[in-house]
């Protein structure tokens, strides 16, 4: 199932103002999405269709727990061609992550392995494909509604972490999530989403390198 939020919708209004909007099969909206739309009386079509099918569509109250990776998706088809300052930006940030993975390698093969699949999902990205995300299960902080959206990270990283054990796989990881963050402030649409949920994801890893089972998120 794909979310679609009020920030998707208000980039495609945004872009191209509409007076109905067509759920697509597989997708629903949030209930800040619907508000959106009823806000300035956008007619909701489909929605009884894509209900018959699946039967969760189009109720507000019905979650979907699991992945995150199933975050919204559906702006992907409506963002612009990628500008060449995008494509290097992003380019520039697959060559960080592979050399990231390279030196992880001596750390945490785990580790360095999940870093190279997030290179590949840039990749993609890179090539005008969102529909590769990240497939990780939910957690105390981050969930389906929220990972495609800019979250806080879940703690501050200073030297105290860097003198810990896995210090240097949490220094990388946050090394890779600040330069993930510079470029989101660069991109727009299904490449911005995209690349929120990466950042999200490699913020899971650094909790998960930190160890322990208290979320870090601080509300």
């Amino acid at each position: 199932m794909r979310f679609l939020t009020e920030e998707d919708l208000r980039l495609l209004y945004r872009n191209s103002p509409f007076t109905e909007y067509r759920i697509e099969s597989g997708t629903r909206l949030t209930p800040g999405g619907r508000q959106f739309l009823n806000d300035r009386g956008v007619r909701i079509c489909g929605e009884q269709e894509v209900a018959g099918r699946g039967g969760m569509a189009g109720k507000p109250g019905a979650e979907t727990p699991g992945n995150p990776s199933a975050a919204p998706a559906s702006a992907a088809t409506h963002t612009a061609p990628a500008t060449p300052h995008e494509l290097l930006a992003l380019r520039r940030a697959q060559s960080i992550f592979l050399n990231t993975g390279a030196e992880l390698l001596e750390h945490s093969v785990v580790t360095a392995g999940e870093v190279f699949e997030l290179e590949r999902l840039l990749a993609a990205v890179t090539a005008g494909d969102f529909t590769r995300l990240p497939e990780f299960p939910a957690c105390t902080g981050i969930n389906a509604e929220n990972a495609g959206e800019l979250l806080e990270d879940c703690f501050e990283v200073t030297g105290f972490h860097a003198q810990l054990e896995a210090g240097k796989e949490i220094v990388r990881l946050h090394g890779l999530r600040c330069e993930l963050r510079c470029l989101e402030a660069e991109l727009s649409g299904g490449r911005k989403r995209a690349v929120r949920i990466i950042i999200n994801r490699l913020s899971q890893m650094i909790c998960r390198a930190l160890g322990g089972t208290t979320c870090q998120r601080k509300d």
